[in-house]
């Protein structure tokens, strides 16, 4: 993994536009030029009252953001990775609560999350399909994320697989004490679906997650 800048966390207050229009380019541009090459593209649909959708990526070292607006009759390029959530729980990444799994521990580092090493790069290119990440938290507290991978990702309209994971769970995954098939074979997560294509999916999130 690279060295660059460490994640600083934005103000407690602070929406989703906020954080993506000035928060992430404010941040990434303090790592000045110690990073380069790019990331996938990714487009982040974040529903309720401060939500919205935007299209980033890194090229060359240099962060490419835009807020998306409904164009009728315009098709849009597909990225590589569209993401879909509430903007609630777009927020719980960056802020951790007593409820969730910390996602981002203090030590995270902000270039290499949105940087994929080749190993990573390759195992995206394998995905092809849309898939629902359902964590239980405390006191009936639940986090949801819906990622689309591939043309069968972009073109499928809910997705086809869903994995249900608890907190306890994701800390042992992000320790590195328990790996997915572990997790899968001793019934701590379930898969509803296409099983074959969610432990794709876990190996590639089980090497983001974690210090």
């Amino acid at each position: 993994m690279q060295s660059g800048i460490r994640l600083s966390r934005p103000p407690s207050d602070s929406s989703a536009a906020t954080i993506l229009e000035s928060w992430l380019p404010e941040a990434l541009a303090s790592a000045g030029q110690t990073f380069g090459g790019s990331s996938p593209s990714l487009r982040l649909s974040l529903s309720g009252p401060e939500g919205g959708e935007w299209d980033l990526q890194i090229c060359d070292g240099t962060l490419d953001l835009h807020r998306c607006m409904p164009t009728i009759g315009v098709r849009r390029e597909d990225p590589d990775i569209w993401i879909r959530q509430s903007a609630a729980d777009f927020l719980a990444v960056l802020f951790p609560s007593d409820d969730l799994f910390e996602f981002l521990p203090p030590t995270a580092n902000l270039v290499d999350l949105l940087s994929p090493e080749s190993q990573e790069m390759e195992l995206l290119q394998k995905l092809d399909g849309r898939i629902k990440f359902e964590l239980e938290g405390k006191r009936r507290r639940r986090w949801a994320v819906d990622a689309a991978f591939g043309r069968a990702g972009m073109l499928s309209g809910r997705a086809r697989t869903t994995v249900i994971i608890d907190a306890c769970t994701c800390e042992k995954l992000a320790a590195r004490t328990m790996n997915p098939l572990q997790a899968l074979l001793g019934g701590r997560l379930r898969v509803e679906g296409d099983k074959a294509f969610a432990m794709q999916v876990l190996m590639l999130v089980a090497t983001r997650i974690g210090g």
